[in-house]
């Protein structure tokens, strides 16, 4: 076996006993981080079913907003022939108390 091989093959046994070593720290962390992966997971999907619910609440607010601006233009346009009449009457009694 030459040098090199010897060298490569040491350093891999060395990592292997370190990681025996730390065997039950790694199993603890890789527990951790499953868990932690899971928990963002779900999180994650729970954001995705808030976004959707949003959506569909902005597009039914969407549909609030152009009824309700639609109903706003028909009654400006209901009310201005009103109000032409109801100047038309206050002019002519302003005109009446303004000769008094």
């Amino acid at each position: 076996m030459g040098l090199k091989k010897t060298l490569a093959a040491s350093a891999i046994a060395f990592l292997a006993y370190k990681a025996f070593q730390k065997r039950h720290e790694l199993s603890e962390t890789y527990s951790t981080e499953k868990a932690r992966l899971a928990s963002m997971n779900k999180d994650k999907d729970n954001i995705q079913k808030q976004l959707a619910i949003i959506k569909t609440e902005l597009a039914k607010i969407n549909e609030i907003g152009e009824d309700t601006h639609h109903k706003v233009r028909v009654f400006q346009k209901d009310l201005e022939p009103r109000l032409e009449i109801i100047k038309e009457n206050t002019t002519h009694l302003q005109k009446k108390l303004d000769k008094r």
